[in-house]
């Protein structure tokens, strides 16, 4: 009777199509890691294999088309790449500011450092700030700074590495920017306080986008479009919220307690995977300005909503 059933199961994922994406064990993959769970993915012939890289690893994997869909924070060199003419857009949402209570990220501090800037009326002069230079953690930085009326001189620089997160009082001993779920667990433990947040700073900002390679742009969109009807079920599932059977496809992902995952603020993705290219442009211009970019990157260069209306359109 086994037997029978491998049998017959065989040929269903032989019919499935191999698409390769970089997911890694983080909240930020959520509406990826439902998609593949819910079956969204297999329902449109799609066998969706999770590669976890580190973020600058991703990116080269992309471009050298070893990577179908990227899911990457909004940096300069993906854009530097897009001018260069790698076949690589913008094709949805993947996390962005939102208003409300809910902090997905912030800034914290140690919490004697966070009194001291309340004592100042958040005054950062003087303060040590961690920094990833070229993406949008240096861009809400500086626009922080800006806002109130401060330069990088007026400020200790302390350079951090791509991808490094603070999950202990040892690894924080500047202000930084954190994002789930180690900012709740920061708050939790009582040893962090919020000194300032990015919907304050930048309203509306584009944190995290999913990205298109050219097997799925020019070689087969069939194939993105399928993807994107997947992707964007889960989404919508993931906008259900903390619902238990959520909680659970991404705490066998992540490996995070679900207790963790339920009292952590989910990052806001628009249910119909829009962007605003007002959420980027601001980080374009700004990194152009300070020379990251290489020119000026027109808006259809970097952003391909062709696979989200064809979405939309299939009932």
């Amino acid at each position: 009777m086994l037997a029978g059933c491998a049998k017959h199961e065989q040929p269903v994922q032989a019919r499935l199509t191999k698409v390769t994406m970089n997911v890694n064990p983080s909240m930020t993959y959520a509406p990826i890691m439902i998609a593949k769970d819910e079956g969204f993915f297999a329902e449109e012939g799609i066998d969706a294999e999770f590669v976890s890289l580190d973020s600058n690893s991703a990116v080269a994997a992309a471009a050298a088309g070893k990577l179908d869909v990227l899911s990457a924070g909004v940096r300069s060199g993906i854009f530097n790449m897009m001018l260069k003419g790698v076949p690589l857009q913008i094709v949805a949402d993947k996390g962005h500011g939102a208003p409300g209570d809910c902090l997905s990220e912030a800034f914290i501090a140690p919490v004697e450092t966070a009194k001291r800037i309340a004592s100042r009326n958040g005054s950062l002069r003087g303060e040590r700030l961690a920094l990833t230079r070229g993406g949008s953690l240096e861009f809400l930085t500086m626009r922080l700074l800006e806002k109130q009326q401060l330069t990088i001189k007026d400020v200790v620089i302390v350079q951090m590495p791509q991808g490094t997160a603070a999950s202990s009082r040892d690894k924080v001993d500047a202000i930084r920017f954190t994002s789930e779920p180690n900012l709740s667990s920061a708050l939790a433990e009582g040893w962090a306080a919020v000194v300032a947040r990015p919907q304050d700073v930048e309203p509306g900002h584009q944190t995290a986008v999913v990205l298109f390679g050219k097997r799925l742009l020019r070689d087969d969109p069939e194939l993105g479009r399928r993807y994107m009807r997947a992707y964007l079920r889960g989404v919508q599932r993931y906008n259900e919220g903390k619902t238990d059977r959520n909680i659970a496809t991404i705490a066998r992902h992540t490996k995070l307690p679900p207790d963790i995952i339920r009292r952590s603020c989910w990052v806001a993705v628009n249910n119909d995977g829009r962007i605003d290219p007002a959420g980027v442009q601001p980080f374009l211009d700004w990194a152009l300005a300070n020379h990251y970019l290489d020119g000026k990157v027109p808006l259809d260069l970097w952003w391909n909503p062709a696979f989200i209306d064809a979405a939309a359109t299939k009932k």
